[in-house]
């Protein structure tokens, strides 16, 4: 527990220390957002960190004063052979004496509460988000900074690795097959930018899914997994999706993504579904769409985590 805790302090410290850099050009409408835009969206983007980090960094401290009280009653129940005990009367039995064994149960109970508390869920999920569209923006005004790139290593910089599907586009054309969808562009643009919209370090797991599977470890006290292989993650991600098609609200992905409509569309059909619904204060997925479109070769390139 206490390795978890220190584990949870650093991801704190690495989120509070997200920031926009400064910097100042000009861009072209054609390449997607100018700077001016960028930078407001940048300053909003903060905000909403700075709105939700308070709120998690309270859930942790609940955390860790409930983790701090059962590690308290453990040693004194150690020490001690006093246990609670019952006796009967007119209305009933009562406890006469809440020993240490029933206040560690309690203290135990009380800390499962805290860790699987669904407005704390929400809230890190939030968090989340907000900071890997924050770092998507802040990449998108750094690329619109530099000088654009020579149309042959734009092709360079989409070629797959061999037999491997670890770019963002690779993972996608898989990932799109294990859902019977066709890999056309629409579909290519939407899945990239979803991956992009997670922007996870969790392993083979670039949609951050919480699909259980053999082998997989939890990434974070949500449930996002690392999962053992590319395949492992490609089903779990399916899985996701298809086991979800009507109590999620998935069913229009998939329709959308095997229809090949625009990427727009499936964009609202993922907003509107239950995979991250009222993220980005209602912006997920298409609020970054324009982005990942206007750039679309470098964000296709990015790699996919494979390891813890």
């Amino acid at each position: 527990m206490r390795r978890r805790l220190l584990v949870i302090a650093l991801v704190l410290l690495a989120v509070a220390s997200t920031g926009a850099p400064a910097a100042r050009a000009a861009s072209s409408a054609a390449e997607g957002p100018g700077i001016a835009a960028l930078d407001a969206r940048i300053e909003r983007a903060q905000a909403h960190i700075d709105r939700w980090y308070p709120r998690i960094e309270r859930w942790y401290r609940h955390i860790r004063q409930a983790a701090a009280r059962v590690d308290r009653l453990e040693e004194i129940v150690a020490l001690s052979s006093t246990d609670a005990g019952l006796i009967g009367g007119p209305g009933g039995s009562v406890w006469v004496h809440r020993g240490p064994s029933f206040r560690l149960d309690h203290a135990n109970s009380d800390l499962r509460s805290t860790l699987r508390s669904p407005w704390a869920r929400r809230a890190q999920a939030q968090l989340d988000t907000w900071s890997a569209y924050l770092a998507e923006l802040v990449r998108a005004r750094e690329r619109a900074l530099r000088p654009a790139p020579q149309e042959a290593e734009r092709a360079g910089a989409t070629a797959p690795l061999p037999g491997q599907a670890r770019t963002y586009e690779g993972w996608a054309t898989a990932f799109l097959g294990r859902l019977g969808a066709p890999p056309c562009d629409e579909n290519l643009l939407i899945v990239v930018t979803w991956e992009t919209s997670e922007s996870t370090s969790a392993a083979y797991n670039p949609l951050a899914t919480t699909h259980d599977m053999p082998g997989a470890t939890d990434m974070n006290t949500v449930g996002v997994k690392h999962y053992v292989s590319l395949g492992q993650g490609l089903d779990a991600s399916r899985d996701t999706l298809l086991l979800g098609a009507e109590s999620y609200g998935y069913g229009a992905v998939l329709d959308s993504v095997r229809s090949c409509r625009s990427a727009k569309v499936t964009a609202r059909a993922i907003n509107a579904s239950a995979w991250c619904r009222g993220c980005v204060g209602g912006a997920y997925i298409t609020g970054l769409l324009p982005i990942v479109r206007a750039t679309y070769v470098e964000h296709a390139a990015r790699l996919v985590a494979t390891r813890p």
